[in-house]
């Protein structure tokens, strides 16, 4: 199993190396280390978020988002070409030739665990424990986000941070 997150301390992406017994989640860009036990990696895969511990994780095909929207998008426009030309059955034809390289993308694509709360992505584990997609929960994680960067103050300024300003307008 490996996983992608986002490190919590500079919000640098990284891509781990295959995680199997005693090891630790490691920034490259920062430093930020999280130790990981077996324990929390089990036999069958996560039971929790191996980077925050959240328990709330769901699965989903490990597909580019964007490259689903441009398939969409491709066979949208390929077919209304088509359609515009009066070439009905060319026209359904692209749309059913796109629809069979969905169905096989979904077949083939591998599952991934993905934790509501920090987004991390577990790969190359066992998801068979996880439901999909839950619209509720996503919705909970969005606005605890939300609280929490109206809770967390903003950095102090200083007079130092506006050199061309003087400091007579601080006050």
């Amino acid at each position: 199993m490996y996983l992608t997150f986002t490190c919590p301390g500079c919000e640098h992406r990284t891509v781990t190396g295959e995680l199997s017994g005693d090891c630790q989640l490691t920034c490259e860009a920062c430093g930020w280390t999280k130790p990981v036990s077996s324990d929390q990696i089990g036999t069958s895969g996560p039971r929790k978020c191996l980077r925050c511990g959240n328990s709330d994780l769901w699965r989903q095909k490990n597909f580019p988002q964007w490259a689903g929207l441009l398939c969409v998008a491709a066979g949208a426009i390929s077919s209304s070409i088509a359609w515009a030309y009066h070439r009905p059955v060319l026209a359904l034809g692209i749309l059913m030739a796109f629809a069979l390289a969905d169905m096989l993308l979904y077949i083939i694509m591998p599952d991934v665990l993905v934790c509501y709360r920090c987004q991390t992505k577990h790969h190359q584990t066992d998801v068979s424990g996880h439901a999909t997609f839950n619209h509720e929960l996503a919705e909970r994680y969005r606005q605890e986000r939300i609280r929490e960067r109206k809770v967390r103050p903003p950095a102090p300024a200083s007079p130092l941070a506006h050199p061309e300003r003087p400091s007579s307008d601080l006050k």
